[in-house]
C-alpha cells in the first residue's frame, strides 16, 4: 500500500523526534530521564514501522535549518516573520527524482509541487474572477509554472543519466550539464516565486483598499475533486485564499537560498 502524503509528513516528524531523543540519550547523565527517553524512542520507532514496515523511505528528506526571515510585514494581509517561516516548517521534502541528492534542489522541487497542486488552482477562472487587465496578467504569470515544469523534467532526466552512466568521459560531460541545469533551475525557481508574489501582492493591496480587481472576493473556494487535487484552501473565502497564496510565495523566497536575486 503506497504511503500517503499525510503519512510522509508524520514520518518526517517522527524521525525528527527520534533524532532529538537520541541526542538527549547520548549526553544525559540523569538515569530517570534516560529511561523515559528510551521508552519514547521505542514508541516512536514502533510507530515508524507501523506506517512504513521497511523503515524510513529513502526519498524522504528533512530540510536543513533555515535562517529566520528578515522581511518586515507592514501591509495588511501579510503574515508576520514567524508565520511566514511556519508555512513551510512541516513540509515533507521529497526527492525530485530517484537519484537526486541535492537538498536544495529537492526542497525547491517540493515547494513548487505544493504550490502547483495546492495553491495555483485557486487562480483559475472558475475560482477567482478578475477584471480584464489582471486576467490577462494572470495568464502571463501561469507561463512561469509551465516553464519551470519543463526544466524540472529536463534536470531530472540529466540527474538520472548521470547516476547510471558508466563511461567516465560521458559521466563528466553529464556532470557539467547537471551542474549548469541545476543553477538554471534555482534561478528560474526564484523568478517563479517572485513573479507570483508580485502579482498576488497587487491583488492583496487592491482588496485591502476596497478595489474591484477581484470581482468575487467574498465567495468561497470549492474545488472539483474530479479535476483538482487541492484541499488546503477548500472552503476559504477568495480574499483570504489569495492572501494565503501570497504568504506562501513569500515563505518560498525567505526559506530558499536564491543567489544573485533581488527579492
Amino acid at each position: 500500500m503506497p504511503i500517503s502524503n499525510e503519512d510522509i509528513v508524520e514520518l518526517q516528524k517522527l524521525q525528527k523526534m527520534v533524532t532529538q531523543l537520541e541526542n538527549i540519550l547520548k549526553v544525559s547523565h540523569n538515569e530517570e530521564q534516560k529511561q523515559r527517553v528510551s521508552k519514547d524512542l521505542v514508541k516512536y520507532r514502533k510507530r515508524i514501522l507501523e506506517i512504513s514496515p521497511e523503515g524510513m523511505p529513502s526519498n524522504i528528506y528533512t530540510p536543513p535549518p533555515q535562517p529566520q526571515p528578515t522581511i518586515s510585514s507592514k501591509n495588511k494581509g501579510e503574515a508576520s516573520d514567524s508565520e511566514t517561516n511556519d508555512i513551510l516548517s512541516n513540509i515533507a521534502v521529497l526527492k525530485m527524482c530517484p537519484h537526486s541528492n541535492d537538498q536544495e534542489i529537492n526542497l525547491l522541487a517540493t515547494i513548487i509541487t505544493i504550490m502547483e497542486n495546492e495553491y495555483l488552482p485557486i487562480l483559475g477562472e472558475s475560482h477567482i474572477k478578475l477584471d480584464f487587465s489582471h486576467a490577462t496578467e494572470r495568464d502571463n504569470v501561469f507561463k512561469y509554472m509551465e516553464n519551470i515544469r519543463r526544466n524540472m523534467k529536463v534536470l531530472s532526466e540529466t540527474i538520472e543519466e548521470f547516476a547510471l552512466a558508466d563511461k567516465q568521459d560521458f559521466k563528466e560531460q553529464l556532470g557539467r550539464m547537471k551542474n549548469k541545469q541545476s543553477r538554471i533551475f534555482i534561478s528560474e525557481a526564484g523568478d517563479l516565486f517572485k513573479n507570483y508574489r508580485d502579482f498576488l501582492q497587487k491583488l492583496v493591496i487592491d482588496m485591502d483598499a476596497g478595489g474591484t480587481v477581484v470581482v468575487n472576493s467574498d465567495e468561497k473556494i470549492h474545488f472539483n475533486p474530479k479535476f483538482e487535487r487541492a484541499t488546503t484552501l477548500e472552503g476559504v473565502e477568495v480574499k483570504d485564499a489569495i492572501k494565503q497564496f501570497y504568504n506562501f510565495t513569500k515563505a518560498a523566497l525567505s526559506n530558499v537560498n536564491l543567489p544573485s536575486m533581488k527579492r
